[in-house]
C-alpha cells in the first residue's frame, strides 16, 4: 500500500535541500504560483502564449489562425490575434526600401531627387514627351519637337511616258499644268500645316543631245523642274525633291512628271526617254517617288 502524506509545508532545515528518494514522485496539486516561481496553470495547448495580467498573475492566449499577427487590443490591456492594419504602419522612407509617400495620382511617375528621396511627377497632356529641365536636375513633360513623320507612301512607275504633246497651261515664260505624269500618289494631310515633301528619281534623257524638262507637281502646281542633257542622263536618271504646306487637308495628287525637251530651237512637250524602247535604259528602270507629311 502505497504511503500519503498530506502536509501544508515541507521545510528542511536552514541551507539544507530537500531529496525525493530515487522511485518516488513529488505531487503538487493545487499547482505552483507565479509568487513561488510558478505558472499559477495546471496545463496548456498547443501555440499558447503567456501573459501577465497582474503583477503575480498569468493568463494564456490560444494560438491565433493563418497570418494573423500578435499586436495589442483595442483598449491596449491585453496581447491580440488579428489581421495587419496597414493604417497603422508608418510611412517607409526610402532608406528603408520604401517612397517616403503616402499616395499617388494615376500617371504620377517617380523620379530621384536625392541619394534617399523621391519625388512625383504627375502626367503630362496629350502627345507630350519627358525630357530633362533646363538646369538638368529633373525630368518634366514638354512639346514634342517639330518634324515627326505622319504618313510616308511610296509608288513605282508602271512605264516611262513618251511624245506627249499637252501644252495646256503653257505661256510664254511660264510653267503651269503641263506635261504627262508617270507616277502618281494621292496623299490626304492631316492638318492644314503640315509639310508635305516628295522625292524621286526616275528615267531622263534622250535619243538625241538636247535639254530635258521633269518636275514634281503638287496637283496643277509645280514644286520644281529640272533640266537634264540628253545622252547624259539615259542611263542615269534624274534625282528631285520638293515641298509644300498644303493650306487645307483635301486631297493632294502629287505627280512626278515629264515636261519636254528641246533641241536647238524646237521645244516638245511631254517627250521623255527611259522605257525598254531606249537602247540605253533597261525596261525596270522606270522611276520611284516616294512622298512623306511631316509635322510642322
Amino acid at each position: 500500500m502505497a504511503s500519503t502524506i498530506k502536509v501544508d509545508k515541507i521545510e528542511g532545515s536552514t541551507g539544507s535541500t530537500i531529496t525525493v528518494p530515487t522511485g518516488q514522485t513529488l505531487t503538487v496539486t493545487d499547482g505552483i504560483p507565479v509568487a513561488s516561481g510558478g505558472t499559477g496553470l495546471a496545463s496548456f495547448s498547443a501555440g499558447d502564449i503567456l501573459y501577465a495580467t497582474g503583477s503575480t498573475t498569468l493568463a494564456k492566449l490560444a494560438k491565433g489562425t493563418a497570418e494573423q499577427v500578435l499586436a495589442m487590443n483595442t483598449g491596449a490591456t491585453a496581447p491580440d490575434w488579428g489581421s495587419v492594419d496597414l493604417t497603422v504602419l508608418p510611412t517607409i522612407t526610402v532608406a528603408k526600401g520604401g517612397t517616403n509617400l503616402t499616395s499617388f495620382t494615376a500617371g504620377d511617375i517617380l523620379y530621384a531627387t536625392g541619394a534617399t528621396t523621391l519625388a512625383k511627377l504627375a502626367k503630362g497632356a496629350a502627345s507630350e514627351v519627358i525630357a530633362m529641365n533646363s538646369g538638368a536636375t529633373a525630368p518634366e513633360w514638354v512639346t514634342a519637337g517639330a518634324g515627326k513623320t505622319l504618313q510616308c507612301l511610296r509608288a513605282d512607275a508602271s512605264a516611262a511616258t513618251q511624245g506627249n504633246a499637252t501644252t495646256s497651261g503653257y505661256g510664254g515664260t511660264t510653267i503651269g499644268d503641263v506635261g504627262t505624269a508617270h507616277i502618281s500618289i494621292s496623299i490626304t494631310p492631316s492638318s492644314t500645316t503640315s509639310i508635305i515633301y516628295a522625292a524621286v528619281s526616275g528615267p531622263a534623257g534622250g535619243g538625241d543631245n538636247g535639254g530635258w524638262l521633269h518636275g514634281i507637281w503638287f496637283g496643277a502646281t509645280p514644286g520644281c523642274i529640272v533640266v537634264h542633257n540628253g545622252y547624259a542622263h539615259d542611263a542615269g536618271g534624274a534625282v528631285a525633291s520638293a515641298s509644300l504646306i498644303p493650306g487645307s487637308t483635301s486631297t493632294i495628287s502629287v505627280q512626278w512628271r515629264s515636261v519636254g525637251q528641246w533641241s536647238g530651237n524646237t521645244y516638245t512637250l511631254g517627250s521623255l526617254r527611259g522605257d525598254s524602247t531606249s537602247t540605253n535604259v533597261p525596261s525596270n528602270c522606270k522611276g520611284t517617288m516616294t512622298v512623306w507629311e511631316i509635322e510642322p
